[in-house]
């Protein structure tokens, strides 16, 4: 089989005179493995990584923060976890989503940054599927 994996991706900016559009549509990618790890996770403000079960190689992840509070800072981190450090290269804010190609390789760690008036951990939905 060939491109079990499809994604789509629309960008837009209309801020007073910067407008512009960013899409890519229907983008198709071919699945070696059948397997992937989803699920919904607790996070707090320590690093943490996502189980990827059966995933030995990932390919694209989906994620998304699924604060809905409507004050405070409640961001996610999310990165490459080397077993020391976490090299954050995404922050989802609260209602957040991002889809990303994955290194193969990678250690998916994550963390959550909350304000003073909110020390509530935050909540992650992902889905990340085998290359």
């Amino acid at each position: 089989m060939a491109d079990e994996i499809k994604a789509s991706l629309t960008l837009t900016i209309d801020n007073g005179d910067f407008e512009d559009r960013f899409a890519a549509n229907n983008v198709k990618v071919s699945q070696t493995t059948q397997a992937g790890a989803a699920g919904v996770v607790t996070i707090g403000t320590a690093v943490q990584t996502l189980s990827l079960g059966h995933v030995a190689a990932a390919g694209y992840a989906a994620f998304r923060n699924l604060s809905t509070l409507t004050s405070g800072t409640h961001a996610i981190f999310i990165g490459s976890y080397d077993g020391t450090n976490n090299q954050e290269v995404v922050k989802l804010q609260r209602g957040m989503a991002a889809v990303l190609p994955l290194v193969p390789t990678i250690t998916i760690g994550v963390r959550a940054i909350t304000s003073t008036q909110f020390t509530a951990a935050a909540r992650l939905q992902y889905l990340v599927l085998a290359e």
